[in-house]
């Protein structure tokens, strides 16, 4: 089996530096747009700047599931998320919920889910796989 690179000495650490520092800004943006005297806290859940955090979470844990996976698993299913994401998008078509005068939301409870966000990741592999 061959060994893999280490991909944390491999990572631009100024980048990610410049990205969590941007993502703080925008976060601490959000608490100071909405302050509320009787919500001082910045982690609390109930306001946008609490549910923003858990996507940030969310984000970060997504990134590093993303660096571990190979990228011979993108190579592989390049072609095969392409046509599951080209389907989620005809689904969007029946199922979807109108949102802003546009039907292409996914109503999963009380999230919301569009998938033209996946498609255009699931674009990008695609083309990558059929030009290499």
């Amino acid at each position: 089996m061959r060994k893999r690179e280490n991909i944390i000495q491999n990572l631009d650490w100024i980048t990610i530096l410049l990205y969590f520092l941007l993502v703080l800004i925008g976060w601490v943006s959000i608490y100071a747009a909405v302050y509320n005297e009787s919500h001082q806290s910045i982690l609390d859940m109930e306001m946008n700047y609490g549910k923003q955090l858990i996507w940030i979470i969310t984000s970060v844990v997504l990134a590093i599931v993303i660096l571990v996976i190979d990228a011979k698993f993108y190579s592989t299913f390049s072609m095969l998320i392409y046509i599951l994401v080209i389907g989620m998008l005809l689904a969007v078509l029946v199922f979807g919920r109108e949102i802003a005068g546009s039907k292409s939301w996914f109503q999963i409870g009380s999230f919301s889910l569009q998938p033209s966000e996946f498609a255009k990741v699931a674009t990008a592999l695609a083309i990558a796989k059929y030009l290499s």
